[in-house]
């Protein structure tokens, strides 16, 4: 069940929120009718995946029980690190089993021997609701939060309907004290709810979803197709992987809103970084904060000189790379990601000095925007990798974008055969022009409160602006099967 489906807003949201309205005299009321909708939610993607869920939540749940009433400390401590690995194993079993498998068939290969690679369910969100229910179990041992004994409200917390396909990656210590305690329902939520949740509806249905044939079409073709071609796709996908991934995000955080629930933003404008390193603090932030905080700072972080940083930032890239997924690409993608940020490090001096003989102005708004699109071309590249496929596909397509020469598909046309008409790219140019003014205006701190401030005509307009946009522009009909949020498969 999608946020953008018929079901999910038509059906299930109002009913549930019926529900925690009849039932909202208590915080266990809420709690419990929201658990029972997130279980409905999850489950009608596979009623099996609720197996492993449950799981996740019983490990951690008993782990972080046990291991807070032992009286020992260190015994304590380490009830807990044997649930953390208990859970973390699941992700390892159920995501990379066919991974490490089909690796060790392609060395057993050399001596005519191979293994049986199983058939293994894969949930929707495993990795984000693993890493989730992690945070608490980590957050125990530094006793950043208390233990949860109500399991209602633990079992929420884990698979909380807005957030446990794609998250954000939600932090024990955020999430349980707004669980433990009573939500209001108030005008001004609901106001935030629909100006957000419309929002996000609008990135995917109009942009986001109108971009995907596009991408899609030209991943499975690109060795028909030339340099510039392939240059325009390439930043393409990127713009659609943030798009679906972001209006994903804005829909979860208007839903929690909705039932009470404060959730902080997953992405700060990250087209607005001028540099790699700001990029990744403004990209998926749940999930870099969540490497950063469990494992860089862990490892050392930067403290332990130059060497040790360049080694931190590796391993926690090339994790972040399979979390994404089970191929070799991934793990290219994230050392791609690293290697930025380390070569960034090093020139940095150098660049530095450089502006400074030169007489720029590095704080300038011309320099500021070069530096802009620098970041973003050398960012969307990154994509290519885990989205064209192996790593000799990957290859091909990158040599082709460098080797061959083909500008005149910028004007001949060429470009509107591609999977959208020029009607499609008329509405996205408009769509594209509208997503970088708001997100101007929220990087000046504009908003969805700033909305909510203005008089009832404004807000009124701003409404029925996006309900036109979503009905008229948006992507759907008797023929149209939502695409699935990208991310979900992570």
């Amino acid at each position: 069940m999608s946020f953008v489906s018929f079901p999910f807003w038509a059906i299930l949201l109002p009913l549930l929120f019926l529900a925690y309205a009849l039932c909202g005299k208590t915080a266990r009321g809420q709690n419990i009718v929201l658990l029972i909708g997130s279980i409905i939610f999850y489950g009608s993607y596979d009623l099996k995946y609720l197996i492993v869920l449950a799981a996740s939540i019983a490990v951690t749940y008993f782990g972080g029980l046990i291991g807070s009433k032992q009286t020992d400390r260190e015994k304590g401590k380490k009830v807990l690190t044997a649930a953390l690995i208990i859970n973390l194993a699941l992700l390892v079993v159920f995501k990379y089993t066919p991974f490490v498998l089909g690796n060790l068939n392609s060395l057993l290969g050399l001596i005519g021997v191979s293994v049986a690679i199983p058939k293994i369910l894969l949930p929707v969100g495993l990795s984000f609701y693993v890493f989730q229910s992690s945070t608490y179990l980590l957050d125990l041992k530094r006793g950043k939060c208390e233990c949860e004994k109500n399991v209602i409200n633990y079992a929420l917390f884990v698979s909380f309907f807005p957030t446990v396909v794609s998250g954000p990656i939600l932090r024990a210590s955020h999430m349980l004290p707004q669980i433990r305690n009573r939500r209001e329902i108030s005008f001004e939520r609901f106001q935030i709810f629909l100006f957000t949740f419309l929002w996000g509806m609008f990135l995917k249905l109009v942009l986001g979803d109108r971009l995907s044939p596009l991408v899609a079409h030209v991943y499975q073709r690109y060795y028909d197709y030339g340099g510039f071609t392939l240059f325009v796709h390439t930043c393409l996908s990127m713009l659609q992987l943030y798009i679906d991934f972001a209006g994903y995000s804005f829909m979860a955080i208007g839903t929690a809103a909705l039932f009470g629930f404060d959730i902080p933003d997953n992405f700060r404008q990250p087209w607005f970084s001028t540099s790699v390193a700001e990029f990744w603090r403004r990209w998926h932030i749940s999930m870099m904060s969540w490497f950063t905080d469990y494992l860089y700072i862990p490892l050392g972080g930067s403290r332990r000189g130059r060497a040790r940083y360049y080694l931190n930032t590796l391993i926690v890239f090339a994790v972040s790379g399979l979390w994404h997924g089970t191929s070799w690409t991934f793990m290219l993608w994230g050392l791609g990601g690293a290697l930025y940020m380390i070569i960034g490090k090093l020139l940095l001096p150098t660049r530095l000095k450089l502006s400074e003989k030169l007489g720029v102005d590095r704080e300038s708004f011309g320099f500021k925007t070069l530096q802009r699109f620098i970041t973003f071309f050398l960012i969307a590249p990154l994509v290519d990798i885990f989205s064209v496929g192996t790593l000799k596909e990957c290859a091909v397509y990158f040599y082709r974008m460098l080797t061959v020469w083909n500008p005149w598909v910028l004007f001949d046309g060429s470009l509107f055969e591609l999977g959208m008409t020029q009607t499609d790219w008329r509405v996205c140019a408009a769509a594209g022009i509208v997503m970088l003014c708001v997100s101007a205006a929220r990087e000046k701190g504009l908003g969805c409160r700033f909305i909510i401030s203005q008089n009832v005509v404004c807000r009124v307009v701003i409404f029925m602006v996006l309900v036109f946009s979503i009905v008229v522009f948006g992507v759907y009909g008797a023929a149209y099967s939502a695409s699935a949020f990208v991310y979900a498969g992570f």
